[in-house]
Parts: structure tokens; sequence; C-alpha cells
């Protein structure tokens, strides 16, 4: 099926462009599943890829497939297990040889030179796929803190990538050191808040000229259940990113969906 925004340019010259990127592709067979409906029925313009994760590689095959273009890597410390072997990276790894599942078990542990490795590596692991990434984001927004936000930015740099800001402290930092990034960023499109009118309001009266939307569509199944406790409110966000009236309403109120390989455009 034709990704649906392409066809969502109205006739005014001036255009609020939006992205709405798809974080968690790769984490189950279901989320994969799940963002690629919102590519082809919805208003899903990007996504990020946790490249750590078993259905990853899969997952960048049927993006291949479809011709998707907007394809970034989701840096994680805390889902999964590292793409290094554990002995290159112990300090961020628990006793099985996970991930550490939430940032307070692993910051005061991690040493920042193996973060390094492993984050570099990522991006490695995916551009072995054939691909060269969008843009960059981060799970759990890890790159939003001090240590971190200055290895990514440095990662970013070194691959001349788009990186999301998160805060208003990484989108300066990325301004004085030239990464490109969005005028707008919001995660307002999350739990409760994952409807509609969040959409509509983080957009009227936008006076930037692009924004990202974070969004989490999936179909849940059990091994989402299992890995993520953000997991059945993800069909609630796939329902409403697919909607016929959201698809409507931007088309008739000036806003240009694009994905971040557009940026630069």
């Amino acid at each position: 099926m034709k990704n649906i925004f392409h066809s969502l340019v109205g006739d005014n010259l001036k255009k609020v462009k939006v992205i709405v990127n798809a974080d968690d592709f790769g984490l189950t067979l279901g989320c994969n599943k799940g963002i690629i409906k919102g590519i082809n029925e919805g208003i899903i313009t990007s996504t990020t890829v946790m490249i750590n994760m078993p259905y990853a590689f899969r997952g960048i095959r049927e993006l291949e497939a479809i011709n998707f273009k907007s394809i970034g890597v989701h840096l994680t410390l805390t889902c999964g297990k590292p793409t290094l072997p554990v002995d290159k990276v112990p300090s961020l790894v628990d006793d099985s040889g996970n991930f550490y599942r939430r940032r307070a078990q692993l910051f005061p542990k991690m040493n920042l030179k193996e973060v390094e490795l492993e984050l570099h590596n990522q991006i490695k692991l995916f551009m072995s796929s054939g691909l060269r990434p969008s843009h960059l984001d981060s799970h759990h927004h890890i790159h939003m803190y001090d240590g971190l936000r200055e290895m990514v930015c440095k990662l970013a740099k070194m691959y001349d990538l788009p990186l999301r800001y998160a805060n208003e402290e990484t989108k300066e930092y990325l301004k004085e050191n030239k990464i490109l990034t969005t005028d707008g960023f919001t995660m307002e499109f999350y739990d409760d808040m994952a409807t509609i009118d969040t959409i509509k309001k983080n957009l009227t009266g936008f006076d930037g000229n692009t924004i990202e939307f974070m969004v989490h569509p999936a179909y849940v199944d059990e091994e989402l259940l299992s890995l993520s406790s953000y997991n059945t409110n993800r069909e609630k966000e796939l329902e409403i990113l697919t909607s016929k009236s959201i698809i409507k309403w931007l088309k008739e109120n000036n806003f240009e969906l694009i994905g971040y390989h557009q940026l630069k455009e």
C-alpha cells in the first residue's frame, strides 16, 4: 500500500513540517507489525530501530520492501542485551548479562568508555544491514543526561546524523555543536494523553518550521507484555495514528508530514 503521508500536501505555500516517529521498532513482532501499519495506513513518517533486539533485522527488511526511508537507530542501554560481548561492557549488565531495566540502576554503575563502545557498535551494527541511519534517538531518553549527552552528540557528528533533542538543555547543546534537530519536540502523545486532541494542541499555534512527535504504536503480543510496562495503550495509539479524522485534519490545516531523512531539504 502506498505510504499515505506523501499525499498530505495541501495548496498553501508555507507549511509546518511534522515528523511522527515510532520508537521501539524491532522490540517485538507486534511492534513491527503495528508500526508498519501506521506507516502504510496512517501518519507515521519515521521509526527508530532497537538493533539489539531479535526482530530488528527482519523488520528492517520489511521496511526496505515498502521503500521506507526514515529509519534511525534507537540507542539503548536499558532493554535487552548488549550488542558487544558482556566481558567488553561489564558495567552495563546485570548478573544475567542483560542491560539494567532502569536508568536508576544503570547510571551509578556504568563506565562511560564502555557506554561509548556499545552505542557506537549499535550504529555500526545497524549499518551492517546496508542502510545508513536517517537519525538517532534513544530509549528512555538516555542521551539527555550529562556525560551521555556529549557522547551521543559525538557519535551524531561522527556520522553527520540528525538527533532528537528530548529536552531544552540537549537542544541548546545540539545547536552549539551544529547538530541537526527539529525546532520542536513533544513526548505528550503517551498513555492517557495519546489522543487526537494532544496532536491538535501541540500543532495549533506552533511557530517553528519542524516538530517531532514521539509515538509508540504496536499490536500487543505476549513478548511486549513481558518486556514493557507500556503495552496495552500502544494499540490505542495505533488506532489514533491511523484514524481518518487526524489524516483529514492535518491535510486541511497546513501541515506537511515528513521523515527525518527529509530534514535537510
